[in-house]
């Protein structure tokens, strides 16, 4: 695994961009760099994208491991090339919210009791104020990743859209941020040594639903089922072996097994 000293370099403000604290995040030479902060998010990160190149989705964020040096510290990450241009910018569902409806999209979805009403609200919105298509499908294609990968941070912040500064015209971001899947918080809610089984039931989706499967479900009736994955076993274990000797093997053995239980969940995702 590669070591970088980011001791000398600037400090992103991520306070927004995670429900669960302040993840240090740098972005040097057109590199963003991520380092854990709950657990193994990093570990995550890379595990994902590296089966996501073995799936039908060619719009994702490719990470690789990372060990850095900052403030006295060696610590496990990640790091992934920008996927901004220099006209671009980061525009999340909540910052949209906010300029068009003066409002935080997260209360705004409180008026709508019913899962699907806040679902086809929300791509009603983002397609008349980015002028995209086809967000129904995009959202659930993010919705059917974070079920899969047990993703739960995928907050009102955590939803995005790349604006051209020039052109004032939207496109789709690509898939990204799946660091707090996989019970990846150690910290707080998913210690090790507990039962992996019990804890995943603790875990509560976002935005719409805190029921995974409630959440999905509501999307793909509305604008179908999408994700196509194709990776096998020994595609996860071949994953796992290129990560390092970086995290322990307790930490891996508990991500392995979430991956190949959920690859038995969902077995409807895979396509030969």
């Amino acid at each position: 695994m590669k070591t970088i000293d980011l001791n000398t370099a600037s400090l992103i403000d991520t306070k927004a961009t995670s429900s669960k604290g302040n993840q240090l995040k740098w972005l040097v030479r057109n590199n963003w760099y991520k380092a854990d902060h709950m657990g193994y998010e990093g570990l995550c990160e890379v595990i994902v994208s590296k089966l996501l190149g073995k799936s039908n989705i060619g719009n994702f964020v490719n990470y690789e491991p990372i060990r850095i040096l900052f403030d006295g510290r060696e610590m496990n990450g990640c790091y992934s090339k920008n996927f901004r241009q220099k006209n671009e910018s980061l525009v999340t569902l909540e910052h949209l919210s906010k300029q068009w409806l003066a409002n935080s999209f997260a209360k705004e979805l409180t008026r709508y009791p019913d899962v699907k009403d806040k679902i086809q609200h929300t791509v009603d919105f983002v397609e008349k104020v980015t002028k995209l298509e086809n967000v129904g499908a995009y959202l659930t294609t993010m919705l059917e990743l974070d079920v899969f990968f047990l993703n739960e941070d995928r907050h009102t912040n955590n939803i995005a859209f790349i604006l051209n500064d020039d052109t004032g015209e939207y496109r789709f971001c690509p898939y990204f941020d799946f660091g707090l899947s996989l019970l990846a918080d150690t910290t707080e809610d998913y210690p090790m040594g507990e039962d992996i089984y019990q804890l995943i039931n603790k875990i509560q989706a976002k935005p719409f639903e805190r029921d995974f499967d409630v959440q999905l479900d509501a999307a793909q009736d509305l604008y179908g089922n999408h994700l196509e994955l194709h990776f096998t076993n020994q595609d996860i274990e071949q994953a796992f072996d290129e990560i390092g000797e970086h995290y322990s093997d307790e930490i891996i053995a508990r991500a392995k097994e979430l991956l190949y239980h959920q690859k038995h969940k969902y077995q409807y995702m895979f396509v030969k």
